[in-house]
Order: structure tokens, then C-alpha cells, then sequence
């Protein structure tokens, strides 16, 4: 079994702003690619634990908004983002947001992954080597039954040249959603995949 170490070069996980908003900083550990998409963990430290997800994020994301600032439907991207847990690290992220939330008591044990639309915020250049990306993602978005309960919304700003993903809130009406999509079973689960993406 792995055992993982605080590693002090993570960033603290949360910071929250004079609005009551919780900003998520993470460092981008085990970066790799293919063809389409790009895969990485998203690591921090909270009250001395490493937390974090898996991350499969599409490759090419074209600029949100044409010059007149209208969205531009063919970069709207569906699973454009998906989420996945690496088991305790991931519980211990979900029961931190929970807390963070002021959303007690809630289930600490992360689903197995979760995806998301995605839009760049954006008109200028948007080639993630090169430059960070301001983002956002849409959680439940493609199942109209479940938009009135389970949809949220959140930013993601993506910085692949400085190696950090910033998971920013929109509105704290979101947080009951999000965290209710990660919303795992609470029986015994088989041991997730550690292993990098």
C-alpha cells in the first residue's frame, strides 16, 4: 500500500475572499498527454493532509466569446473536464469543501468521478502550453430532470506554464449540488487506483 507524504511544496488548499467565497488552489502533479486530452493530479495540503483528484482535461480549448462577446457554440465543451477520485485524498477534499461550505453533516466519501462542460472565459489566445486559461465548468448540465436540484456552476482557471489549477466558487448556491454529486457510497469500497494518471 502507498503511503503518501505531506509534501510542503503543495499549496494550501483554500482561501476565502471578502465575499464569504471559497478560492481552491492546486498544484498540477504528473502531467501528461495524448492526442486529445491532458491528464494530471490536482494536489494540496489541508491541515496538513495532501488532498486532491485526477483530472482529464480536453486539449484544445478554443476562446469562449467572438468580439461582440457572444458564445460561440462549437467551443462548448461537453466532459470537456472530468474529475476523478484517488480515493482518500479525495474523501478528505470532499469533507474539507463540506466544511468550508458550512455544510454539515455530509458523507465523506468521494464518488468515483464527475463530468463537466466546459467554457473558456475568454476571447484572446487560449493554447494552454503557452498561457493560463480562465474557464467554466458546468456540473449535471445535460440532464434536464436533475438542472433544478443537481446543476452548478464554478470556475476553473487552468495553468499549465506555472503548474496550478485554481477551483474557484461562482455562487454558494452551488455548493449543495457539487457536493452532492460527489456524493459517494457509504458502505465499504474496494481500494481506488493510486497510481498517477
Amino acid at each position: 500500500m502507498q503511503t503518501e507524504q505531506t509534501d510542503s511544496a503543495l499549496p494550501e488548499l483554500a482561501e476565502v475572499d471578502e465575499d464569504g467565497f471559497v478560492d481552491c488552489t492546486f498544484k498540477i502533479e504528473h502531467l501528461r498527454s495524448d492526442a486529445d486530452h491532458y491528464y494530471f493530479r490536482m494536489s494540496a495540503l489541508h491541515q496538513g493532509e495532501v488532498v486532491g483528484l485526477d483530472a482529464r482535461l480536453v486539449k484544445r480549448i478554443g476562446p469562449g466569446f467572438d468580439a461582440e462577446m457572444n458564445l460561440l457554440q462549437e467551443h462548448v465543451y461537453g466532459e470537456g473536464l472530468v474529475l476523478s477520485s484517488i480515493g482518500a485524498a479525495s474523501d478528505r477534499l470532499i469533507g474539507a469543501l463540506a466544511k468550508l461550505y458550512a455544510i454539515e453533516p455530509f458523507d465523506r466519501v468521494a464518488a468515483a468521478s464527475e463530468s463537466y462542460t466546459l467554457i473558456a472565459l475568454q476571447q484572446e489566445d487560449t493554447e494552454l502550453e503557452t498561457h493560463a486559461v480562465r474557464a467554466k465548468i458546468f456540473g449535471r448540465d445535460q440532464d434536464e430532470a436533475a438542472l433544478d436540484e443537481d446543476y452548478c456552476e464554478s470556475f476553473f482557471h487552468i495553468d499549465l506554464p506555472n503548474g496550478y489549477v485554481h477551483w474557484n466558487e461562482k455562487d454558494a448556491d452551488y455548493r449543495e449540488p457539487l457536493l452532492r454529486a460527489w456524493n459517494g457510497p457509504s458502505t465499504a469500497r474496494t481500494e481506488r487506483d493510486r497510481s498517477s494518471p
